[in-house]
């Protein structure tokens, strides 16, 4: 902390004990000659023309020294009371917003940590964009909420691979289904989709495109709330693009079928599982779509703004010493 916003009285202080040492520098050495011996005729020499005009240059040197001396002090304290000014500056960012939404029902629990990986692999291969994840089964629970802060993204995914694979650390107490079995059923994929939609805060108000990458064999037991078509239109009405991967595509049965039309219906794209192609294209379909202007809060900065009084301190104590050598002070 700036010692001169503690003791305001520094500054001044400074100053005059400066300046007074420069007065008793001046003073003192000609005390010291008073102290001489005395010269007879001096008044002879003290007469002649030439003494007058050195003795009349030598003081005018004294007098430029001193001024230069506190004017040095008035600038350095200036610099040291450091002067300041407010800077606002406007970051305009362009982004887009996903929600991973994982099946974790009972037909899934086989491969869900390779869609996790998958999952893994597409935050590794996106720049800025807010990522959030959300799981289901009979009712769904948020995993972790939309962020752009990717090493968290990331531990979150390799918990859940962890809890998946059982693997979890004797400290890590996790259970990854909790709250997924309060509703009557399971995988109950439209409301599961449903959710991942409202998950986009703002869905009227942000310019943020939105995308959903949903991973499930849409393989429904119970009743839902929302039918796949039904939260599929849902994410219509929110231009909410959708990503379907199924791991259990078996060419052309009903369920693939009707996952596939729901996600190509809100302008996404339908996957089987392909580790080799899954990821790099829906990364690609993801960033082909033009992202959103956000315009972002001012940051706002002080910062010093000396300008060019530290130069003319430098100017000033040159001065006083090129003087100081000159009269041989």
């Amino acid at each position: 902390m700036d010692v001169t916003l503690l003791w305001p009285w520094v500054l001044p202080v400074v100053l005059v004990v400066g300046i007074a040492l420069v007065v008793v520098g001046l003073v003192l050495p000609r005390r010291r000659r008073d102290r001489g011996l005395p010269v007879a005729h001096v008044d002879r020499m003290t007469g002649l023309a030439a003494f007058r005009g050195a003795l009349l240059r030598y003081r005018l040197w004294i007098a430029g020294a001193l001024v230069a001396t506190i004017a040095g002090l008035a600038v350095a304290g200036t610099v040291a009371s450091r002067p300041s000014g407010v800077h606002a500056n406007q970051e305009d960012d362009y982004k887009r917003d996903i929600v991973l939404c994982l099946d974790v029902s009972g037909s899934m629990v086989d491969v869900d940590a390779e869609i996790l990986g998958v999952y893994q692999q597409i935050a590794a291969e996106l720049d800025g964009e807010r990522v959030g994840m959300r799981i289901f089964d009979a009712s769904s629970v948020m995993a972790f909420p939309l962020t752009s802060d990717y090493d968290y993204i990331q531990e979150q995914l390799g918990r859940y691979v962890r809890a998946l694979n059982g693997t979890l650390g004797p400290d890590e107490q996790f259970n990854y289904l909790a709250g997924t079995a309060s509703g009557l059923g399971a995988s109950l994929v439209g409301d599961g989709l449903a959710s991942c939609v409202l998950d986009f805060a703002d869905l009227e108000a942000s310019d943020r495109p939105r995308s959903i990458i949903l991973a499930t064999d849409n393989v429904v037991n119970g009743q839902q709330i929302y039918s796949l078509p039904q939260a599929g239109q849902l994410a219509v009405d929110n231009e909410v693009r959708v990503y379907a991967i199924n791991p259990f595509d078996f060419g052309g049965d009903q369920y693939s079928q009707e996952l596939r039309e729901t996600a190509e219906g809100t302008g996404g794209a339908y996957f089987a599982l392909d580790f080799a192609q899954t990821v790099p294209q829906i990364v690609d379909r993801v960033n082909a779509i033009e992202a959103g202007y956000i315009e972002t809060p001012p940051q706002i900065q002080v910062v010093d703004r000396p300008g060019a009084l530290p130069l003319v301190v430098l100017v000033l104590v040159a001065g006083v010493c090129l003087i100081a050598w000159r009269v041989r002070l």
